[in-house]
């Protein structure tokens, strides 16, 4: 053994992952091995390996005891309350470790990049407490609820297809694109008493990787109401919803005066009928720490000051950006999630929550969404229609509007009236 870095397991999944390429002293090596150094403890883990579901549709997830005859079994979600989305199941172990392995030299300049996949973010398994628990109300729309829970965090490959993994000697492949077939004789990754190859007949097929780990959480419930809806799985839930998530676990740290990425926050659509419309979601706060730390369960009890912050980075970038930027909530942990980060719309949602009503979008993002669109129409269809912007039109009822985009048709003059919402 020539070197031992050393992360927490939920960090490890992604970047000692199955063909992760590390650089350690100015050479390089690749994950493509299971390892540890107890005689054991592989072989423990391997026998303690369960059932992974994990959604389609809204990646809700969750583990169960194994039973061969349960994998590739598929039931309904029951947080998006999808059909049949919720698996098929999947053979899911914690890897005790990672290696290079020993027949495969590392290099000294840059090999070529091979896929590799991250971890998910840590999802919550718990049920969503009955409303006469402890919950803590907030006000009529939102409450907070301080727990101690298992998280559970996966790597399911590139693409989501999983990886062989040959339970005899240790050698891992992602089920995309593998490099060696492990389902044939193969040479083996660390030193061994056999001195023959490894014959391949122990290949277990798209495997998940995953750990769970207790820590403190808090809950927030929010409901919504008319017009606003979530809907499990939708781009425009994700937009929302993760950018209030970056924003409060920033406004968290700040309250608690510790180091940013302490406390995270992640979302799901609340365990019941309401969470399945899309009028009731979640989002948790956790301690990163294994074991929890005790951060997040104290902000249950201080929501109302917590969503003023979270409101406060929304809406006062110090750069005044349009949706996002490093001053307010991006930053290189959240780098895969940049295009979803805006920070108005997460504004206008949480003010709804907090707040009740219908917040006023903002008028200037309608406008430049406006011009874009008229732009973009008179470019492609200017041979068919003749586009006009803020025309004033009498309606049905006699009343006069204002049209932000006319469109007539030069064939038969008929208009179409253009708005956003």
């Amino acid at each position: 053994m020539e070197f031992a870095p050393a992360q927490g397991l939920n960090i490890a999944l992604s970047q000692y992952a199955p063909n992760k390429q590390i650089w350690i002293r100015g050479k390089q090596y690749t994950s493509k091995a299971i390892y540890s150094p107890y005689r054991d403890e592989r072989s423990d883990a391997w026998r303690k390996r369960r059932l992974y579901f994990e959604c389609s549709v809204c990646h809700h997830a969750k583990t169960e005891l194994y039973y061969e005859e349960g994998l590739r079994e598929v039931r309904d979600c029951e947080a998006c309350r999808s059909s049949n989305s919720f698996g098929p199941a999947k053979r899911w172990f914690r890897p005790p470790g990672f290696a290079h392995p020993i027949d495969r030299e590392p290099v000294t300049k840059a090999d070529e990049l091979i896929e590799s996949a991250y971890a998910t973010r840590a999802k919550l398994v718990m049920q969503t407490p009955s409303k006469n628990k402890a919950w803590i109300a907030v006000n009529e729309r939102v409450r907070a609820f301080p727990t101690r829970e298992y998280l559970l965090v996966s790597n399911s490959g590139p693409d989501g297809d999983g990886y062989h993994y040959c339970t005899g000697c240790g050698r891992i492949e992602s089920a995309k694109d593998p490099e060696t077939n492990l389902f044939q004789q193969h040479s083996r990754p660390f030193l061994s008493d056999e001195s023959e190859a490894c014959p391949g007949t122990f290949t277990a097929s798209k495997i998940v990787l995953g750990t769970d780990f207790v820590t403190d959480i808090s809950l927030f419930s929010l409901s919504l109401s008319a017009p606003f809806r979530l809907r499990p799985g939708n781009t425009e839930t994700n937009v929302a919803l993760r950018t209030i998530c970056e924003a409060v676990a920033k406004a968290a740290c700040r309250m608690l005066e510790i180091e940013s990425g302490e406390i995270l926050a992640e979302y799901r659509p609340a365990l019941t009928e309401l969470g399945a419309l899309g009028t009731e979601v979640e989002i948790f706060l956790y301690d990163t720490l294994s074991g929890g730390a005790g951060f997040s369960t104290q902000l249950a009890g201080r929501a109302a000051e917590l969503f003023r912050n979270t409101l406060g980075i929304l809406s006062g970038c110090p750069e005044g950006c349009d949706a996002s930027c490093y001053r307010c909530l991006r930053n290189f942990r959240n780098k895969l999630d940049h295009r979803f980060l805006d920070r108005k719309v997460g504004e206008q949602l949480l003010r709804a929550a907090l707040e009740g009503g219908y917040p006023e979008y903002p008028p200037d993002r309608i406008q430049s969404s406006l011009d874009v669109l008229f732009t973009d129409l008179t470019r492609q269809l200017s041979t068919d229609f003749q586009f006009e912007r803020d025309v004033v039109r009498t309606a049905k009822d006699s009343s006069r509007v204002r049209v932000p985009i006319l469109a007539i048709r030069r064939a038969d003059l008929k208009e179409l009236w253009i708005s956003l919402a």
